[in-house]
């Protein structure tokens, strides 16, 4: 089976990227890096380098991105890699 042919686990129109970019998490950035189709199928994206604005403060970190269902909404987990886990 093509991987095109697959379905997304999660419609695009329903993720809130405007509460995202609050964060520092964008759509178009997504797209461009390729994983933007890979969150929206459920998987997990590739190694992202985050610079996140959280409570305040700026926080940089590489992590994987995943789109999990809660309630029947999107939720965004943010898995953080430690720099161990990169050098394997």
């Amino acid at each position: 089976m093509d991987t095109k042919d697959k379905t997304a686990s999660f419609n695009e129109k329903n993720v809130n990227w405007d509460e995202l970019a609050t964060i520092g998490i964008l759509r178009d950035e997504l797209e461009t890096g390729g994983n933007l189709d890979t969150l929206l199928s459920g998987e997990k994206t590739g190694v992202i380098t985050l610079q996140l604005m959280l409570l305040g403060v700026d926080v940089e970190m590489d992590a994987t991105l995943q789109l999990i269902e809660n309630s029947g909404e999107p939720i965004l987990e943010i898995i953080g890699i430690s720099s161990s886990e990169m050098n394997r």
